[in-house]
């Protein structure tokens, strides 16, 4: 198997282990334990608490002691083996807990994925593209199977079982097999590029990079809230099987990853980072504007691809053109702290004033949103992109391959 083929395997499974059980774990909370009304929110701030701890740690790993595929390989099993282990849960504190230790294992393992298929890769703005949109697979599949076909062939509701924590820790475990085999990539001191020495300290000295990291995680605060509460704004407007309808925003990402290699060769890290920037703002401007039209919600989800492509994917890739040789894993670790970890938990603890105050219980104990709730976040992030593109100055770009 080329190793191209196996990077994809593993990005798929990955990807397919986080959404599969992700996207539905709040209507699964809210059954196993209805008494509880903090446990959702709780919950999903596991993973960026987590961010912020493992994935430095992991970085510095595997830049200066040990195999960064072996160290992925064993954080992926660990991952795997928890969130299988989850539903054996008694209690809600005894759940989170769970959750939080998985999470500690797979927030390291998904920036040392990312630097592993990029060090491998000859021009990673145009190549890794190609590798990463399995990933986008991976959650494509894990939607429509929790959504629908699992439930049409097993006759039951997926979603709210102990399924999805099964199949994702199968999934990881399989994810940490293909690990295992990929191969360490050469150094980029092997071509000519001279390695320097230093750590965290010697990225952050960077002004433009620190810049970057400082609008990631102010980015990434209203973020919170789409993680969170997007599953049940949909149900609140009325769509049905909001787990696959949720998979247009991952079809749309196979889309703009195809066309994020012809930009790179065109525009500017920082041109690309506005346009995802500007995307997030718009699709909180639809949920806020249009919260009873199917076709407008549509259209929101559907923009998950320019918005996740052009801001995550580029912050990736642009970390890569930026960090010095011997720090790239380090690099990749860096940004996943700043978005997976402190931009979304700032947001979680943000978000139960929010919900507070814009969102009140309806019939059945149905959700009902004030349009104030998506209002918000959406003027944040103009105004973030507003300050972005005054403040930040870097002509970076992704490839050095010609037009």
């Amino acid at each position: 198997m080329s190793p191209r083929v196996l990077a994809g395997i593993v990005m798929f499974l990955t990807f397919f282990g986080w959404g599969v059980f992700f996207v539905p774990m709040g209507p699964y909370l809210a059954k196993a334990f209805a008494n509880d009304s903090t446990v959702i929110g709780i919950a999903y701030g596991m993973g960026p608490l987590a961010a912020m701890i493992s994935p430095l740690a992991a970085g510095w790993l595997a830049d200066r002691a040990f195999s960064p595929r072996k160290l992925l390989a064993v954080l992926g099993a660990v991952a795997g083996g928890l969130l299988f282990l989850l539903p054996e849960a008694g209690t809600a504190r005894q759940f989170q807990a769970g959750l939080f230790i998985h999470s500690l294992a797979f927030f390291a393992a998904l920036p040392l994925l990312n630097a592993v298929v990029m060090a491998s890769l000859s021009d990673p703005g145009r190549e890794f593209g190609s590798i990463r949109l399995w990933g986008t697979v991976g959650w494509i599949v894990s939607g429509v199977a929790v959504g629908s076909l699992l439930p049409a062939f097993l006759g039951a509701d997926v979603a709210t079982s102990p399924l999805i924590f099964q199949l994702g820790g199968g999934a990881l475990a399989l994810m940490a097999i293909g690990a295992f085999r990929l191969a360490d990539p050469e150094p980029r001191a092997a071509t000519g590029e001279p390695k320097v020495a230093g750590g965290i300290g010697r990225l952050l000295g960077d002004a433009k990079f620190l810049l970057f990291l400082v609008f990631s995680v102010l980015f990434c605060i209203p973020l919170a809230l789409y993680y969170s509460y997007a599953n049940g704004f949909l149900k609140s407007a009325g769509i049905g099987q909001t787990e696959t309808f949720m998979t247009a925003g991952q079809v749309s990402e196979v889309v703009f990853l195809a066309l994020l290699p012809l930009l790179a060769t065109r525009l500017t890290a920082k041109t690309i980072l506005l346009v995802g920037m500007a995307c997030w703002a718009l699709r909180y401007w639809l949920f806020a504007e249009f919260p009873s039209s199917g076709a407008a919600l549509f259209v929101a989800i559907a923009l998950h691809g320019a918005c996740y492509d052009f801001f995550f994917v580029t912050g990736t890739l642009y970390a890569d053109r930026k960090a010095p040789e011997g720090l790239r894993n380090t690099a990749q670790s860096v940004v996943a702290w700043a978005t997976l970890g402190l931009g979304l938990f700032i947001g979680n603890l943000l978000a139960p004033v929010l919900h507070a105050r814009f969102i009140t219980s309806g019939a059945g104990g149905a959700m009902v949103f004030a349009r104030e709730f998506w209002l918000y976040p959406s003027l944040f992030a103009l105004g973030l992109l507003v300050a972005f593109a005054a403040v930040f100055r870097d002509d970076t770009r992704l490839s050095d391959a010609k037009e």
